[in-house]
């Protein structure tokens, strides 16, 4: 039952802090000129959308998803199963909803066609969903631009309905295009499109490409039990938006724009979703002169008289103790940590795995090391283990580390870079991680191996039978006895970002499994 939700102020809170500190245990701006500070907005509760919804759901159907991913389930069973728990959880919810599925193989095939979700329509929906086969190749070109076209002639007759593509594969292009190039072509930039990558052999590189577009998104399911987690945080953003086409622009100063590796004045999100608080961060020579400014489109208005919101955000104001001195605020030394983070997982990301072990990937991978170490000696003197935001920064160097120099562990680079970037719900590769009491768990201990089926274009090592797996480290490049342990949990289903909708969502989803 929703609750009566004043929906006309989405904004909680929105304001801007700079480093006090006289100095960083790392620099987050690269400069000594550049003082470095975060942008938090922060968004109300909203009701669910009333505004009419359309999705496309495309989903792989080739050989690859006969798989098993579990001892008794393969792949596509797991999506047929998600897509029903999604379906019943749309044909309960109050706004107009239409759906179309398409699968995809060696052509398209349009399985469900533009449909309002009703209860009336369901039992035969999950009759439909239950006849998809896996077999064939991988026309990624097809499966994009069949879907633009559905969308746009879907959008041009109902222009007041939102529309949001959700596409899904688990392999590599093997037919038609196939370089990411022409693929983003295939894309149009007028609606939200979301890229989920499903196991662990889709092409990381290919997806971000695709999600590099100001209306895109990348995710990636490494783990078939949380797929609905994945799928939860996609509907939520569709059925419970807070803010549409939001700018933030920053004058006498930069915003950092993570995709890019860049510092930049002005970024763009789509939505931005009810109950969120996301973090920005931001670098000016001149702190006193610096002007933030928020534009955006409050959601829950009246269509045809939407209001945009321009509203400049305020600095927060220092805190100050009894004698008048500033009291500092160790969280800009998190997010200062979190700067150098991305940076590194942006170079990650940009850096040709296929070959092992080269002069630039051991750089890389000695920096990850050396930040490791600062973020993890600052956090023991401090006491910082709980701290959920700094354990999930760990831990992504951890798992960085571990597969920078591989071209099996790639994947998950690209998983954590999107995940940390986007402040996703969900991070994928925490299963792989040694949760248990990392007190006596070294850094020099790897994850657990990851299996893969070896059917791209390069050769892939067995992990069973090749003792020099994946995850073996030139010991030459670690100091055993400066590294020591941390403590530290993830949740293995949530991230630090995920919010309490994003949550009630993936729960309401999951009621309906089978």
């Amino acid at each position: 039952m929703n609750q009566n939700i004043d929906f006309m102020m989405p904004l909680r809170n929105a304001y801007y802090q700079f480093n006090t500190y006289p100095s960083l245990p790392v620099n987050p701006t690269g400069t000594d000129d550049d003082t470095f500070g975060i942008l938090v907005i922060e968004l109300n509760q909203v009701n669910i959308t009333t505004n009419p919804v359309f999705i496309l759901f495309t989903v792989d159907a080739t050989g690859s998803m006969s798989d098993y991913a579990t001892h008794n389930t393969t792949k596509i069973q797991h999506v047929i199963q998600t897509l029903k728990s999604i379906v019943k959880y749309l044909s309960t919810q109050e706004p107009d909803i239409y759906i179309q599925i398409n699968t995809f193989n060696c052509d398209v095939h349009t399985l469900i066609p533009y449909t309002k979700v009703t209860p009336q329509i369901l039992e035969h929906m999950l009759t439909v969903l239950q006849t998809i086969d896996a077999d064939g190749g991988t026309n990624i070109e097809a499966a994009l631009k069949s879907a633009t076209e559905s969308i746009t002639e879907y959008a041009h007759e109902n222009p007041t309905h939102s529309c949001v593509h959700i596409f899904m594969t688990d392999g590599e292009p093997t037919y038609g295009a196939i370089t990411p190039h022409e693929l983003v072509q295939c894309v149009s930039n007028d609606y939200l499109s979301i890229n989920i990558g499903f196991g662990t052999d889709h092409n990381a590189k290919l997806l971000c490409a695709l999600s590099n577009l100001s209306n895109s998104e990348y995710h990636f399911i490494d783990n078939v039990e949380h797929a609905s987690v994945v799928y939860g945080e996609s509907l939520h953003k569709v059925l419970y938006p807070c803010l549409h086409n939001v700018q933030i622009r920053v004058e006498n100063g930069f915003i950092y724009d993570w995709i890019n590796d860049t510092w930049t004045t002005t970024i763009y999100e789509n939505t931005l979703i009810s109950e969120i608080k996301k973090y920005y961060h931001i670098k000016t020579t001149t702190p006193a002169f610096i002007n933030p400014m928020l534009t955006a489109y409050n959601v829950h208005e009246n269509e045809t008289d939407r209001r945009q919101i321009e509203e400049y955000i305020d600095i927060l104001p220092d805190l100050h103790d009894n004698e008048g001195n500033i009291v500092h605020d160790k969280n800009i030394i998190k997010f200062a940590f979190r700067q150098c983070v991305l940076e590194v997982l942006y170079k990650a990301t940009h850096t040709d795995h296929n070959i092992r072990n080269n002069d630039v990937l051991l750089v890389i991978k000695n920096h990850i090391r050396d930040l490791f170490r600062i973020i993890r000696t600052y956090t023991q003197d401090n006491n910082l283990f709980s701290d959920r935001i700094i354990i999930q920064l760990m831990n992504d160097l951890y798992l960085a580390y571990w597969n920078i120099d591989n071209v099996e562990g790639d994947i998950f680079i690209f998983g954590r870079h999107s995940a940390q970037g986007n402040q996703h719900a969900h991070t994928p590769g925490n299963r792989y991680l040694h949760n248990t009491n990392y007190s006596t768990d070294n850094f020099d201990i790897p994850p657990k191996p990851i299996l893969r089926r070896s059917n791209h274009y390069y050769s892939r090592r067995n992990l069973h039978s090749n003792p020099d797996n994946i995850f073996e480290l030139s010991m030459d490049s670690l100091d055993m006895n400066e590294l020591e342990s941390y403590t530290g949990q993830t949740d293995t289903e949530y991230s630090c970002y995920s919010t309490p909708g994003v949550r009630r969502t993936t729960d309401s989803i999951q009621m309906f499994d089978d």
